[in-house]
This record gives structure tokens, C-alpha cells and sequence, in this order.
């Protein structure tokens, strides 16, 4: 075999590997997408609920005085043992 053939051997195989992973990259996407889109209307939008406000009963900023001495005194202590 001449080498111009072997180079012509080379790219095609090159090139069908090429479209080979771009195929499966494509179906993988798709697939990932329609799983998404089935898992998603499965959920309830008014079930899920937000923990982020600030004036809920169970926010660090109304927790009562003795946790927040001993959260400050586990903290100075640790930052003493650091040293």
C-alpha cells in the first residue's frame, strides 16, 4: 500500500468517528432533554416551597439568646485553639 492511501484510509475512519460521536452527542442530548421535560411534569409547582425568608419562626436571626452565647462562645473558643 502507498502512503497516499494510508492517509486516505486514515480520514476516512477519522471522519466516520467523527459523525459517529457527533450522532450518539446528539441522541444523548435529545434523550437528557425529553427525560427532563417528563421528570419535570411530574412536579407539583405549588408543593415545592422556599426556606429563604428572613421572618420565618425558624430564621437564625429570632433564635434565642443562650444558642446564639453558645454558637458565639464555640467560635471564640475554636479561634483560640487555632493559634
Amino acid at each position: 500500500m502507498a502512503i497516499s492511501d494510508l492517509l486516505a484510509e486514515a480520514g476516512l475512519l477519522m471522519l466516520i468517528g467523527m459523525i459517529v460521536v457527533f450522532v450518539f452527542l446528539t441522541l444523548l442530548i435529545f434523550a437528557t432533554t425529553m427525560l427532563s421535560k417528563l421528570a419535570g411534569s411530574d412536579t407539583d409547582p405549588s408543593a415545592s416551597t422556599t426556606h429563604n425568608s428572613v421572618s420565618g419562626d425558624d430564621s437564625p436571626l429570632n433564635a434565642p439568646a443562650p444558642v446564639i452565647a453558645a454558637i458565639t462562645a464555640a467560635i471564640h473558643s475554636y479561634k483560640q485553639n487555632i493559634k
